[in-house]
């Protein structure tokens, strides 16, 4: 039931054992990002300490029904701490029941715009807090949240929070939990939530996160050197830096720097100078306590007033990976830079304007970059310098910061930087003033004017945008306008399709071409930034249908409506946790936002589940994880320990369920290597001898006439086999020690044994050695190694997880291992648990190493628990990114979040099997001509393992499970798919 690791350098491993996702929220507030100045500053009297970022959560409740008042439960709540808050953060919850303060809330019920209001939390009363922002679990549609606060006594109206929109599918390594983009509020004590959905699916454990910034000692750049800004560094704030041992505790720099990604925080723009530092912790606190990312997400921060914060670890001049921008290749090979307001109708300040290019253009220097051109990046084709919405859906960095980071005039950032790099920073004395209408292509006026006010209908919304992008809303269409492409029209079912995906904020962008016909009369599409809406049928039966993401990048590979597809039949669904799919006439595609794999299945068999055998005779499998999959991944509890998760977040998240408790006592370990009926040790100081029938035992000496003793042993008596005789040899030859002879098992007993092994090597191993009789009266002895269960656990740890690997996760895996253990304890048989694969690998006191060994003595003695019973602690290599059920409740199917680090060569795999290889293993079948995959488990890409398949010959079929053939052909796993 188990298997081996295969990288270079590691130990073999099991593969068998155990399962869970997280149960428990625990968020990571951050000390003080700045604090002191790197030169002492002149004392003053009573300074205050400097205090770090608190962060507060509450969870949303769902809304009721709309015939029910809400007002109808418990009074708000006030947080409570938490009894075991981390280091240097203080993180409470509190469940808040759905009741308004007062009669403040209104009833549950949809939004005026016709979306399903989905969960509610009334107006509550929280301790101070200047910062707040809302999160979930990552899944589900699209979702618009609006917060409302209380400011001096006074409650304002709700507003809306921006959000990441796609940012699930390619945010990387760093995923956490999904979430609003944090806003600055100042000071207030109370807060309202209101959470809408297109669909009325409510998110889950949706939480609203409150923070207090804290208070840092006061803050001085350091001294720049040639061409770099003046930079308020980590280090000069006292920051500690990320939990040891999480993903941030050793930075990952990308190759190179490719450009430049500009942001904004998002929050009032009227806070003071003395404040920036606080928005900078606070932003911190959000993201690591809320958003569960390692560190801050951006690189660097820029106020108002022209101050430029350092944010993420890892070095002001190197290329550190960030989490800024929802799209994990563009994080590795990007610098993030947020402006810390709002800048959607506000443009930045001049200070502000001035740092970013300032910035930009230093970090370009480092890289040889130009402030123009373009390449190609995480499935992007982004200018050098871009806004974040041009990686992602989303209103970053605010309309008015986009024009002035886009803008072809001048003043425009791009510009501005490459004033600096070709050698000036001055700004022209006559600058040339941003255009405010389009004067390029096909405008919205003219497009109205061809269209005629009939078509149009009442003018609902007067035309507004910038130099970039444009829009004006008419009762019958929407006109929209892009520097880019020119002016289109979006009407009928294509407008309302456009509306639900989010308008030119969502998930389409703006349009860039009108309806255009396909090869079939019935189908049409309008082109869109980011991917097409499809109008299929005619008349009343007229669909519309929006593809976009990876999917509509596949698609068109596959040439779109006139492939082997044909039209769609839906939009993007999520069909199930962490897939995305679209259906079309003749099949579907299907996404996985983990492994960022698009799979495609044709109604006319080709898919990852049927394979017709080639005319070279060469199958081909690409393959997830390795291992049954079951329980715990090791390379996913080494993934999460580099998130720095704690074993117990670990254990929770692959046993969910499951409870901490203390179990002691001895086990027997049956040694495999031992395959003599004879039991040989090394001669030591303290040996001792003991019967079983026994209590008491015998000291055995180390010379015998003053030869020294060099081996004892436990034999089968040549007289009698269900007797046993004990002997020693001192010189060459082997003696009966005092006639010593009995029927039973009998035992060396030391601190340490050396066991001489049938081919003459020595292992050494603790507290017993013992001779035992399989069954009474038998004639053949087996060697069992008798020790405590926290002792048999150093030797299991060492054995089946790299010494090297992740504190926390050596104790996950110590956890595992010991409770496993306690699983197979069975008094009624000589032994409790073999040493090999097939149960725990165990090489006994001379596998141990000084770091398995502390990540056990810091677990003694504790095992998990089901229902107050040892629980199966099943585990394997790697999951792949898809737990696979067990047997036990808490073995649960579900996608694994920290099995896809880097380091994990077996998360995906590829082989190549002849035919003949297969015919061979099943030779019923005679010449094999197809194979085909006829039932999955449904959790993971291509819904998951294999639990059946049909090989197809000359002869017949024969079905065979997934494991099966898995074995048959030396598979690392039964997560696989065909071709």
């Amino acid at each position: 039931m188990s298997h081996r690791i295969g990288l270079p350098h590691m130990r073999f491993w099991t593969l068998v054992r155990r399962a869970f996702p997280f149960a428990v929220v625990t968020a990571v507030a951050v000390s003080a990002l700045i604090a002191t100045p790197d030169t002492a500053p002149t004392q003053t009297s009573q300074a205050a300490a400097p205090r770090p970022a608190t962060l507060h959560e509450l969870d949303v409740p769902a809304t009721q029904a709309p015939d029910v008042p809400a007002a109808s439960a418990a009074p708000a709540a006030t947080p409570s701490p938490s009894p075991s808050a981390p280091e240097r953060s203080e993180v409470r919850q509190q469940a808040v029941p759905p009741a308004p303060e007062k009669t403040a809330h209104e009833k549950a019920g949809p939004e005026k715009d016709g979306t399903d209001e989905v969960a509610t939390l009334p107006r509550t009363t929280v301790r101070p807090f200047s910062m707040v922002g809302v999160t979930w679990a990552r899944g589900g549609e699209d979702f618009d949240v609006k917060v409302a606060l209380r400011k001096n006594g006074t409650w304002g109206a709700f507003q809306t929070l921006d959000t990441d929109r796609d940012a699930e599918a390619d945010a990387g390594p760093e995923v956490g939990r999904a979430g609003t983009d944090p806003l600055w509020v100042g000071s207030a004590d109370g807060v309202a939530v209101r959470v809408t959905s297109p669909s009325g699916q409510r998110p889950a454990d949706l939480k609203v996160a409150t923070i207090d910034p804290g208070r840092g000692s006061d803050v001085a750049p350091a001294a720049a050197t040639v061409g770099q800004p003046k930079i308020i560094s980590r280090s000069s704030g006292g920051a500690k830096g990320p939990t040891k041992g999480n993903e941030c505790s050793a930075p990952v720099y990308g190759a190179s720097t490719l450009g430049a990604v500009i942001h904004h925080t998002a929050g009032n723009n009227d806070y003071t100078k003395a404040q920036s530092a606080g928005i900078v912790r606070a932003t911190q606190a959000y993201h690591t306590g809320a958003r569960g990312w390692c560190d801050i997400g951006y690189n660097f921060l820029v106020d108002k007033y022209g101050q430029i914060f350092e944010g993420r670890r890892g070095g002001i001049a190197k290329q550190v990976r960030a989490a800024h921008s929802g799209n994990g290749p563009v994080n590795e090979r990007t610098v993030g830079i947020s402006m810390m307001g709002t800048y959607a109708k506000v443009a930045p300040t001049a200070a502000t304007k001035k740092a970013v290019a300032d910035l930009v253009a230093w970090r370009f220097s480092l890289a040889k970059l130009k402030a123009t051109g373009t390449y190609t990046l995480g499935g992007l084709r982004l200018n050098r310098i871009v806004g974040h919405r041009d990686v992602l859906s989303t209103e970053c960095p605010g309309a008015a910061a986009y024009a002035w980071v886009t803008s072809s005039g001048s003043t425009g950032l791009r510009q501005e930087v490459a004033r600096r790099l070709a050698g000036s920073s001055s700004t022209p004395s006559t600058p040339t003033p941003p255009t405010t209408t389009p004067t390029s292509g096909k405008d919205i006026k003219s497009l109205a004017a061809a269209i005629g006010s009939e078509k149009l209908g009442k003018l609902v919304r007067k035309e507004w945008g910038n130099s970039v992008q444009r829009r004006a809303i008419y009762q019958n269409m929407d006109l929209l306008w892009t520097k880019a492409a020119g002016a289109f029209s979006v009407t009928s079912v294509v407008r309302r399709e456009w509306h639900r995906t989010g308008e030119q904020g969502g998930r389409l962008g703006f349009p860039i071409s009108s309806r255009s016909s396909t090869g079939d009369a019935n189908v049409k599409y309008q082109r869109f930034q980011k991917g097409s809406v499809y109008i299929v049928g005619t008349g009343s039966a007229t669909k519309a249908y929006a593809i976009y993401g990876p999917i509509f990048e596949s698609y068109k590979t596959v040439k779109g409506t006139s492939g082997p597809l044909g039209a769609p039949t839906s939009t993007v669904l999520r069909d199930r946790t962490g897939y995305q799919r679209v259906t079309f006439a003749k099949g579907y595609m299907e996404y996985s936002e983990g492994s960022r794999a698009v799979s495609t299945w044709y109604k006319n068999g080709s898919s990852p589940d049927q394979l017709t055998v080639p005319s070279d005779r060469s199958v081909v499998i690409n393959g997830r994880g390795f291992g049954h999959g079951i329980g715990m991944s090791q390379y996913g509890a080494q993934g999460a320990a580099r998130q720095g998760k704690t074993f117990q977040q670990i254990l929770a998240s692959y046993y969910p369920g499951t409870s901490l408790a203390q179990r002691s006592g001895s086990i027997r370990v049956l040694v495999g290597d031992a395959t003599s009926s004879t039991v040989t040790v090394r001669a030591r100081s303290g040996l001792v001898f003991r019967t079983l029938a026994s209590s008491s035992g015998t000291t055995l000496p180390t010379s015998s006439s003053g030869t020294p003793i060099t081996n004892w042993r436990i034999r089968v008596s040549t007289a009698d086999a269900t007797k046993s005789v004990l002997e020693y040899r001192a010189g060459s030859r082997w003696r009966v020690f005092r006639d010593r002879i009995w029927r039973g098992s009998a035992q060396f007993q030391a601190t340490s044994l050396g066991l001489v092994l049938p081919n003459g090597s020595v292992r050494e191993y603790r507290t017993a050695i013992r001779s035992t009789l399989p069954a009474s009266g038998s004639k053949e002895r087996k060697t069992v190694n008798v020790l405590s269960l926290d002792d048999y656990t150093r030797g299991v740890v060492a054995s089946e997880m790299p010494s090297s690997w992740q504190q926390e996760a050596l104790k996950a895996q110590a956890v595992a291992a010991r409770t496993y253990a306690v699983r197979t304890l069975m008094p009624s048989r000589y032994y409790d648990v073999c040493d090999t694969t097939s149960c725990q690998v165990f090489k006994g006191l001379s596998g141990e190493t000084a770091n398995t060994d502390k990540a056990v003595a810091a677990t003694r003695g504790s095992i998990l628990t089901y229902q107050g019973k040892p629980a199966l602690t099943q585990y394997s290599s790697s999951s792949g990114g898809a737990s696979a059920p067990g047997s036990a409740p808490y073995l649960k199917a579900h996608l694994d979040p920290f099995d896809g680090w880097s380091g994990n060569a077996n998360r995906s795999w590829r082989v190549v099997v002849k035919a003949s290889t297969i015919e061979r293993a099943f030779p019923k079948v005679g010449t094999l001509r197809s194979l085909t995959v006829t039932q999955r488990d449904g959790t993971g890409d291509w819904k998951g393992r294999v639990v059946s398949i049909r090989l197809t010959g000359s002869k017949g079929t024969q079905t065979v499970s997934g494991p099966d053939l898995r074995f048959a052909l030396g598979l690392k796993s039964h997560y696989f798919r065909l071709g």
